[in-house]
């Protein structure tokens, strides 16, 4: 059975490659590899003719300088390289086994992870040890351990001036917030507290907001020697850097 490349087939037929693709799908006639080289794909001559018979085309001779490059074309290529798309084929088919193998360890791993459980075995036994301490323990002690969680719940936030050169808000439930001074993320901020601590390039105080105050202003609070000073701050949407500091230094200089 002689093979025909599908350039040449089309030449013989008078046809493109396309036209030649679609009378073999109408005839259903399968394209063959080529015996040496399985990259490339042609048609036998009995499906050729068989095709030119069917169109009723006359099929026109191969020119006779064909068969020169056919020959220097014709080195075989290896068997492992003709053998790739079969190897491809299975790598595949292993990788997708394995997939499946690290789905069913993740699965098992997380089946197995309520093991933390367990240290929450020994932390019982200390509650059951304390009960009878209970009854000698007297009630006031137990009140005032019980007090110092009352004072961490009262962290507000603070406006600092760092060693940067420039001011940072800490924020005891955010940390570390990205606002820059006198912007409007800055006045929003404001907006929603009800104070904070400022430490400041001159002084320190701690900011409270008077809610019933029109337009929401601002009073600043520093105890000095046993004396409280109070200081009337600007509303929130005039509470800049310059404002504070200035009432910083104010606060700041009763200590002279």
């Amino acid at each position: 059975m002689p093979f025909v490349s599908l350039a040449q087939a089309a030449r013989r037929l008078g046809i493109d490659v396309k036209t030649l693709h679609r009378w073999l799908a109408d005839a259903q006639l399968p394209l063959h590899r080529h015996p040496h080289d399985g990259r490339k794909k042609g048609v036998s001559s009995e499906h050729l003719q068989a095709l030119a018979r069917l169109h009723q085309r006359s099929l026109a001779p191969l020119p006779q300088q064909s068969p020169a490059p056919e020959a220097s074309q014709e080195p075989p290529l290896p068997a492992a390289l003709l053998a790739l798309p079969e190897t491809l084929c299975a790598l595949q088919a292993q990788i997708a086994a394995l997939q499946q193998q690290v789905a069913d360890l993740t699965r098992l791993i997380t089946q197995h992870r309520p093991g933390p459980a367990i240290p929450l075995a020994p932390t019982k036994p200390p509650r059951t040890a304390k009960r009878p301490a209970k009854p000698t323990s007297p009630a006031p002690r137990s009140r005032r351990a019980a007090k110092p969680p009352s004072k961490s719940a009262h962290v507000i936030p603070r406006v600092e001036y760092g060693p940067e050169g420039r001011y940072v808000v800490i924020c005891p439930k955010q940390g570390l917030l990205p606002l820059e001074p006198d912007t409007p993320e800055w006045f929003a901020w404001l907006a929603a507290q009800s104070s904070f601590r400022f430490v400041g390039k001159l002084g320190r105080f701690t900011a409270h907001h008077e809610w019933r105050v029109p337009r929401g202003a601002w009073r600043a609070h520093r105890h000095i020697r046993n004396h409280g000073y109070t200081l009337r701050l600007a509303p929130t949407h005039d509470l800049t850097m310059a404002v504070l500091e200035h009432t910083a230094e104010a606060l700041q200089a009763h200590l002279t």
